[in-house]
């Protein structure tokens, strides 16, 4: 369903960023609260802009664009291309803050799946992509079921063990939908609105957390090198 997944990939990464080994308050965290917020705000905007249209608006008539539906599809594409992007600089954020949560070990298994999670995040999600053919969209769910165990940040040994299983959890997980009924769109957007609640709720509880436990120096303190950015293409 619409944007499944984003809330408990949200929760993960405000549990690594305020859990770094031996400095949990500074402005990584601060940097994690904001591109949440980003990735919120952007998903907010996908879901009021051009999603819940009926295509029967004026202004998608006679387009450039082509038929009511193909301008529809290329503004909401757009738009949740958009939030793809917050998602991926939250995705890049969040593994700097894994390597200083969990640190690199020689031989760890486990720091190589985390690698592993967060590239295939990184290069593979796209929250919702309409197709401009035909009356489909697909989209995608973020797996952190079987590679974290509830309540921890490390990542389990999966794939990168000297016995590998023959089948392993999804790491991005993909869903076509028929939206020739209109209905669906609806629905989606029901859906949608939902995990953006939960969205908003979890980065105000992050709120509330720098505030109680960080003083304005560890927010503001010197940094190594780029506190949103890491090399996972």
């Amino acid at each position: 369903m619409m944007l499944e997944g984003l809330p408990a990939f949200s929760e993960y990464v405000i549990r690594i960023s305020t859990v770094a080994r031996g400095r949990p308050c500074g402005s990584l965290a601060l940097v994690v609260y904001h591109l949440l917020g980003d990735m919120a705000n952007a998903a907010e905007l996908a879901l009021g802009h051009y999603f819940p249209l009926t295509l029967t608006e004026p202004y998608l008539q006679n387009s450039s664009l082509g038929s009511p539906y193909q301008k529809w599809a290329t503004f909401t594409n757009e738009d949740f291309g958009t939030l793809d992007e917050c998602v991926r600089r939250v995705v890049r954020a969040a593994w700097k803050a894994y390597e200083e949560a969990v640190g690199s070990v020689d031989g760890d298994w486990s720091a190589k799946d985390a690698w592993h999670w967060f590239h295939s995040v990184y290069t593979e999600y796209a929250s919702c992509v309409v197709s401009k053919e035909e009356p489909l969209l697909t989209l995608s769910t973020i797996g952190l079921v079987g590679w974290v165990e509830p309540g921890t940040y490390a990542f389990s040994n999966v794939v990168n063990r000297p016995d590998p299983p023959a089948s392993t959890p999804p790491l991005v997980a993909f869903t076509t939908r028929d939206i020739s009924d209109r209905t669906a769109i609806a629905e989606l957007c029901k859906f949608g609105h939902v995990n953006l609640r939960q969205l908003r709720r979890l980065n105000h509880e992050l709120a509330l957390w720098l505030r109680s436990n960080c003083t304005m120096d560890e927010l503001t303190a010197a940094h190594d090198g780029t506190l949103s950015d890491a090399c996972l293409g």
